[in-house]
């Protein structure tokens, strides 16, 4: 399975979308192919004139002490997962355009139904969504 990038539509997009069933603004797509990098559970959107933007954030680590499941009787957790729960914090510092180029696929399961679609931009504008058969 591994690692994927999540993917929003803003309402007010005026690109047209194959028809799915569904309404592709309320949804929070799945994406690995944005050849820049690695998928790492980054977030994008694309804005409502057509912009594709990531966002910009940082992870520090919360002190054990400050995470939920932290039991002070016992000066620690209760299992390894327990401990895990809560070690991140993320700062969001805003969105920047990524002038994006080119395609990418992006995908959801939808009542049990894989959906999955493609995006085209050109000189960093969205200029049409297709579905991938």
């Amino acid at each position: 399975m591994g690692l994927y990038d999540r993917l929003i539509f803003e309402d007010g997009l005026d690109i047209a979308f194959p028809d799915i069933d569904a309404d592709p603004f309320e949804i929070t797509w799945q994406t690995k192919s944005l050849a820049r990098r690695q998928p790492m559970m980054a977030n994008y959107k694309v804005t409502a004139d057509g912009r594709l933007f990531e966002e910009d954030a940082e992870y520090e680590r919360v002190p054990e002490e400050e995470r939920p499941g932290y039991d002070e009787e016992i000066g620690g957790f209760e299992s390894p997962m327990e401990k895990m729960r809560g070690s991140r914090r993320k700062t969001h510092h805003g969105w920047t355009d990524t002038e994006y180029h080119g395609t990418f696929e992006f995908h959801t399961s939808l009542d049990g139904e894989y959906v999955s679609l493609e995006a085209k931009f050109t000189d960093g504008q969205l200029v049409s969504i297709s579905r991938n058969e």
